[in-house]
């Protein structure tokens, strides 16, 4: 058994480093490229099934995987990404910035990726369940892609792999399950994902 996944191509904020989460930010005319050329790497894989976050940036994405394919995507709430509060909009350097001066904000418990959010950010654990859940209920009705956000490719890699992965903007990979035990296959190798470290140029994407 196995399924894919698809990180939305590149916006405006991922070129600035803006932390994006939950506002809805469009792809750019580089993300909509990223998304074409992702669709031509997914046209051999027999994908029957496209599932994505109702953000548009991931949808859109979707829809441009989805019209080579002849795939109406199904829009998911539960594959939509974090929702940072009151980082929303700000750039990573921003967020170290006022980690110590927003202190009053922030929670004092650090979340399971060990870094402090505001107590209006989402629990990390309770993305990794509701991404969890979602993958669960469709990937055994087809041959399925999620298309989706970085925080929840960061979760199911946690859930399926013990461990976290970064994602480039619109990199296809094949979660594939072999005896009991699953691995992530990238399938273009050239914007495959990063372990556990934030990277500017690889999150980026191709192109």
């Amino acid at each position: 058994m196995s399924f894919y996944v698809l990180r939305h191509g590149q916006t405006d904020w991922n070129v600035q480093m803006r932390l994006q989460g939950s506002t809805d930010i469009p792809l750019n005319e580089t993300g909509r490229a990223q998304a074409h050329v992702a669709a031509k790497i997914l046209a051999g894989e027999g994908i029957t099934k496209i599932i994505a976050s109702p953000l548009s940036r991931a949808l859109e994405t979707a829809r441009i995987v989805g019209a080579a394919a002849g795939i109406e995507p199904v829009i998911d709430g539960r594959l939509i990404e974090r929702n940072f509060g009151l980082f929303e909009g700000m750039t990573i350097d921003e967020v170290h910035q006022h980690r110590e001066d927003m202190r009053e904000h922030m929670n004092p418990q650090a979340d399971v990726d060990g870094k402090h959010y505001p107590w209006d950010a989402e629990p990390l654990p309770e993305v990794i369940d509701r991404v969890y859940a979602c993958i669960n209920d469709y990937r055994e009705t087809g041959k399925c892609l999620f298309v989706f956000h970085g925080i929840p490719f960061r979760a199911v890699t946690r859930k399926f792999l013990n461990d976290m992965y970064s994602s480039p903007n619109a990199a296809p990979v094949r979660f594939e399950d072999t005896d009991g035990k699953w691995r992530m296959v990238p399938l273009d190798p050239d914007n495959a994902p990063i372990q556990q470290i934030y990277n500017a140029q690889t999150t980026m994407g191709r192109i």
